[in-house]
């Protein structure tokens, strides 16, 4: 059953956050929203659902962030990463919280699938509840990220997924943020300064492997199609990378090279790595992903800026 809250205090908690100090820049406007909740996608997974946040005052078609929760690739509901969902809206994106299936029981091929299944369920609700369909980002922290920069380099072109040809609406993005992600997972288990910052690397490789899908070996079809660096191309929508330098979870070269990768293919790309904040991410990593949103994807009611 579909839900609808209004947030009518929104500006209220919102100031209440900058007063008592957050890390964050303090927001330039808040807006009020309303959040659709408990909206149904249709995947193999009858139970996938996701939350959506929408501006109230918006007077032409908004753009949409697709808001994907980490946690070890594991199945998630999205409802502990609620703050960066409500944080966009106040900023005059709509805002879905997607939830998805995960290891163990599940792969990255089956992630994947929920997670390209919810974009075109946005863009099939989206004259329902005022959303741009050419203006959908997406967003990630930790595994998270990991999901949302390969849905921007690899939807409709991976071998073994879904073609897409057949779907009336397509998956593709037009902008990504990922804040402390995995884009390489052959290279952190093979690069030695990755290897060096990382605890747990036996830990890693199994939990890892789960979700992927098979035993590690630096060449198996599998950890190389999961790894959103060996998928880039100058069609790729912008990216922007943002990671800190002391995270001990995943090293923060993984961001600096998946950026390289991107720059020497000709896409558009941008990387912020801070000393400090952990597998967080920088403490501005709000205020630079709706800064990033804002400028490839457009404000509310607004055309995106241009790409360079």
């Amino acid at each position: 059953m579909q839900k609808s809250q209004p947030f009518l205090l929104a500006a209220c908690f919102a100031l209440l956050a900058t007063a008592t100090g957050n890390g964050e820049d303090a927001p330039r406007s808040v807006r009020e929203y309303k959040v659709h909740q408990g909206l149904r996608y249709p995947t193999a997974e009858p139970r996938l659902k996701l939350d959506l946040y929408v501006p109230l005052d918006a007077a032409e078609p908004m753009p949409c962030v697709v808001v994907i929760q980490g946690g070890g690739f594991k199945p998630q509901t999205g409802q502990r990463f609620r703050p960066m969902a409500e944080h966009l809206a106040e900023h005059g994106f709509a805002a879905a919280l997607i939830s998805y299936r995960g290891r163990p029981k599940h792969t990255y091929r089956e992630t994947m699938a929920d997670v390209e299944a919810a974009v075109r369920f946005i863009r099939e609700i989206s004259d329902e509840y005022g959303i741009d369909p050419d203006r959908i980002g997406a967003m990630g922290r930790s595994a998270g990220a990991t999901l949302a920069v390969l849905l921007a380099v690899t939807p409709e072109k991976n071998e073994g997924r879904q073609a897409g040809n057949d779907e009336p609406y397509p998956a593709r993005i037009q902008a990504a943020v990922g804040i402390a992600g995995v884009y390489d997972f052959v290279g952190r288990f093979v690069d030695r300064e990755q290897i060096a910052i990382q605890p747990n690397l036996d830990t890693k490789l199994v939990t890892n492997g789960e979700w992927i899908g098979s035993t590690y070996a630096p060449t198996d079809k599998d950890w190389l199609r999961a790894s959103a660096i060996n998928h880039v191309d100058a069609e790729d929508p912008p990216i922007l990378l943002l990671h800190s330098k002391n995270d001990r979870t995943v090293p923060w070269q993984q961001s600096q090279r998946m950026h390289a990768e991107l720059a020497k293919a000709g896409g558009s790309a941008e990387l912020e790595i801070s000393d400090n904040g952990g597998h967080s991410g920088p403490r501005n990593s709000k205020t630079k992903m709706v800064a990033f949103f804002e400028k490839m994807l457009g404000e509310r009611g607004s055309s995106p800026a241009p790409v360079e």
